[in-house]
């Protein structure tokens, strides 16, 4: 006979129970090996038999979330297992007497393979009684037994429906939503600013999530199911909570929690093993009314639980939620853009090294809190380390490992990246409020004693490293920001930096990269996002030169343009990886690792909205990111990489953007090799010098104009129509013919290429378009096709100049070769083409005889009606 795990001739002896029985029974109940302990590492306890003591311990105990929550005893076949229950019972007493507010041992199992005891430890009688046969799936006992022991079973016992409090994993965009209810809330109930009411809204999130951990630490993987329940008690965070304490304190979420919390910070900045997160002397200012509302909105979500990447996330979705973007004039760093940064940037730690890592502008601690779960998932993970090695070297990272910097104010940064640490495991100890681009870190003039002292202990610790302090920088400077002489504190900043020596302004975001140069090791790493704009722009050449004769170019890595959505920042952006030059000795530039990333920040729109795309992207950026991480460490290595991969060190001379080194043509020889007719655009096209009667001249133009729009789609539709002297933009306008082609400068890469249809001719366009003809013979429709594939697209965007609005010139495209059509597939494609026009233009119509039908037959177009458009109508 068999049953799931065994063949039961084959259970002779307890090892066979344990080893072919128990252990399979385990694996099939989802424990995970660092929840199985078996007897040569469980701790014997004293339990009692009657009169009779005895050391004991059984075959395994499983624990979840770090409490022993299943016992099991097995025995052999020739023995009773209900013999053996008493001294199960006393084990599972001695384990819960080790803990004041919790029994976790619940449940134990006695089993001789043949015969299988399952108990309640309150209980007398087993729960279930299982034979050697029952053991296969759709049994109703085993099925049973199943849903009783699973981890996530296991660490709740069964309640009483009105002493549990119930919890649901709600979705990013619902999260934000609950978020801005609550911030709006506490703005118009208690008459404060935005700012005022965000930094109350952040005390209240902050107890809520430290009460979120506190369940997912006791409760372990029931936390993952989407809805779940845990008793009513062990939430603090909650109404019933604050009503149960009404009577004693007026504000029981202040009086007894955060300032208990405060209370203790205060204890750890006094030994100076945490900064302040919030003010001295804080308390939740709020009406005790609108902190109850506060929290019953809050109180069933489940805060830990938002997506399974946890880490910064959560933190970031709230200030996103509240006073992102706009609001706050910050510039934030992308989820996915910051674990691909981490990884890049590799921090290493064992037992003989460890590297330390800063951010000089890390607002809300986004890179810190990857960089921390980065080096302790390496610690984890080291075979040769012990466990209190590993605890060790985890605690020494968290507090002596990783630096932050920030002197944002209104939220304060520095203070909202030590929160953001202390919830993920760090005590945010060296994370310093000050500004991180004052070489000579002077004393604030206007700042508390505790942050002069802060910014005093900063500067010691950089003069007690004269020759760097940092072995990694990973970073993302702000890019709007500009220092200016004619402003004297900004005046003698700019006297300390080589790179303003010759000018009045500087963008901070230049500045950054000296300063971090300054901190550094030598052969030390920076990772730092960058806009495009400084990699290629013809002003930037010199900032380049600096960066070349200071660091070594390892890696570029390109975001796409979209990466800073959610932030509102329209800048293309790259990652540009760099190590810190020897100046003792000559260095020569080596080949550089380049890719170009399609999905890393896109993941996360700035829409609240959940669309079906967003989880395909999501996965695509994840997977991206182990491609692209994977592929830079061989390329360090020295593995080798294919050549897309690689920019030779002979090219690395002038732009330094990742599409400067994307190849060209890259598909001709493979056209000629398919025997296809390949050509350059100028031999299929020509620009056209417009006549003087197209030419117009809004200034002195006296009659209304019709502007041609072209879509991204490649079609053309009629503009806006007003009066030339209303055009703004600047610049003469030309009309244009049927059957000529339309080029946008701008977003010709997008498509935004027509052919002018017949009842469209007279419309005009600017001078960000050029207009082209085809040359004899050649049906403009086949040219249309052929410059809007991907393939063409691509070398326009290749060849374009600009990092942001890439504008495509003939000059730059004339000489790009193209395939040709010839015979039976040219005309195919013209005549769909015709036929399509046809039947667009006839749609078209349709839409307008059903649109005046209708306004005619119920009366919908009176005179009335279109004066008082025309006469109230607001001006465009």
């Amino acid at each position: 006979m068999r049953n799931k795990f065994t063949e039961i001739g084959l259970l002779t002896n307890e090892a066979s129970v344990e080893d072919l029985f128990v252990a399979r029974l385990i694996r099939d109940l989802g424990y995970k090996d660092e929840e199985i302990a078996q007897k040569a590492s469980i701790k014997q306890r004293e339990i009692h038999l009657g009169s009779k003591k005895s050391r004991y311990s059984p075959d395994y105990v499983l624990s979840v979330a770090a409490r022993p929550r299943v016992v099991i005893d097995a025995k052999a076949p020739t023995e009773n297992p209900a013999d053996w229950v008493g001294q199960c019972v006393s084990y599972c007493a001695t384990i819960n007497r080790e803990f004041e507010d919790e029994n976790p041992a619940k449940v134990f199992i006695v089993t001789n393979g043949l015969r299988t005891l399952v108990y309640d430890v309150d209980r007398s009688a087993p729960e279930l009684d299982l034979s050697f046969a029952d053991f296969v799936d759709g049994n109703a006992k085993f099925e049973t037994l199943k849903m009783k022991l699973r981890p996530a079973a296991v660490v709740v016992p069964e309640m009483d429906t009105s002493e549990i409090h119930r919890f649901q994993r709600l979705r990013i965009e619902e999260v934000n939503a609950v978020f801005v209810w609550c911030h709006q809330h506490i703005y118009k109930k208690d008459a404060l600013s935005q700012a005022a009411g965000f930094e109350e809204f952040v005390k209240i999130v902050f107890l809520k999530l430290l009460s979120d951990r506190t369940i997912r630490d006791r409760f372990g993987p029931l936390v993952n199911e989407d809805q779940f329940s845990v008793p009513k008690s062990q939430v603090k965070f909650s109404t019933s909570w604050i009503e149960a304490r009404e009577e004693e304190h007026s504000n029981p979420l202040d009086a007894l929690q955060f300032q208990f919390l405060t209370a203790q910070l205060e204890n750890e900045i006094r030994y100076h093993r945490k900064k302040r997160i919030f003010r001295e002397g804080a308390r939740i200012n709020l009406h005790p009314g609108t902190i109850k509302e506060v929290v019953r909105k809050l109180q069933g979500v489940y805060l830990f639980g938002i997506d399974a990447d946890l880490n910064g996330r959560l933190f970031e979705t709230f200030l996103s939620a509240t006073m992102r973007g706009k609001d706050l004039g910050q510039f934030f760093t992308p989820r996915s853009v910051a674990k691909l940064g981490a990884l890049l940037a590799d921090p290493q730690v064992d037992r003989a090294r460890m590297e330390f890592v800063l951010d000089g502008c890390c607002g809300t601690g986004g890179f810190l809190i990857e960089v921390l779960s980065d080096m302790w998932a390496k610690i984890n993970a080291n075979p040769v380390l012990s466990e209190t090695e590993k605890a060790n070297l985890r605690r020494r990272v968290a507090e002596t490992a990783i630096y932050g910097i920030d002197s944002a104010q209104e939220p304060n940064l520095a203070r909202l990246a030590r929160m953001n640490m202390y919830l993920h495991g760090d005590g945010g100890s060296s994370i310093y409020e000050a500004d991180f681009l004052d070489k000579n870190v002077t004393d604030p003039v206007q700042a508390t004693a505790e942050v002069r002292a802060e910014v005093r202990q900063f500067r010691e610790m950089l003069l007690s490293h004269p020759s760097g302090l940092v072995d990694v920088v990973l970073t993302n400077p702000p890019f709007a920001k500009v220092y200016d002489r004619k402003t004297e504190r900004e005046n003698l900043i700019l006297a300390e930096y080589e790179l303003a020596a010759t000018e009045e302004k500087l963008k901070s975001s230049l500045m950054f990269f000296e300063r971090y140069h300054d901190l550094l090791k030598i052969g030390g790493r920076l990772i730092s996002v960058i806009d495009d704009g400084i990699l290629s722009g013809s002003s930037y050449a010199e900032f380049r030169n600096y960066l070349r004769r200071k660091f070594l170019i390892r890696g570029i890595v390109s975001l796409p343009g979209d990466a800073f959505q959610r932030s509102q920042a329209r800048v293309k952006t790259s990652i540009i990886i760099l190590e810190k030059r020897d100046p003792t000795s000559e260095q020569d530039q080596g080949p550089a690792f380049r890719y170009a990333c399609r999905y890393v920040g896109v993941d996360d729109p700035k829409r609240q909205r959940t669309l079906p795309i967003d989880v395909e992207t999501r996965r695509l950026a994840k997977e991206e990111i182990a491609r692209v991480s994977s592929l830079y460490k061989d390329f360090v290595a020295g593995r080798p990489v294919p050549p897309e991969f690689v920019i030779q060190a002979d090219r690395l001379l002038d732009r330094l953007d990742a599409k400067t080194f994307e190849q060209t043509s890259r598909m001709v020889q493979t056209w000629l090799d398919q025997g296809l007719n390949v050509q350059p655009i100028h031999e299929l096209i020509v620009p056209v010098e417009p006549e003087d009667a197209e030419r117009i001249d809004p200034a002195t133009f006296e009659d209304d104009i019709t502007y041609l729009v072209v879509g991204y789609d490649g079609f053309a539709r009629e503009g806006e129509t007003i009066s030339a002297s209303e055009h703004r933009s600047g610049g003469n306008l030309v009309a244009v013919r049927a059957g000529q082609i339309v080029v946008s400068h701008i977003n010709a890469v997008n498509g935004s290429i027509c052919v002018v249809p017949e009842y469209l001719a007279g419309s005009v366009v600017t001078s960000e378009f050029t207009i082209f003809e085809a040359v004899p013979g050649v049906d403009p429709r086949l040219i249309w096709a052929i410059l809007r594939s991907p393939e063409i697209r691509a070398e326009f965007l290749i060849r374009a100049s600009g990092a942001g609005r890439t504008r495509v010139r003939w000059n730059t495209i004339s000489n790009i070769l193209v395939p040709v059509p010839q015979g039976d597939l040219a005309t195919k494609v013209v005549d769909d083409l015709r036929r399509a026009e046809a039947e667009l233009r006839a749609a078209f119509e349709l839409r307008m005889e059903a649109q005046r039908k209708i306004e005619a037959d119920l009366l919908l177009a009176t005179d009335r009606a279109i004066g008082t458009l025309q006469a109230f109508k607001p001006p465009a």
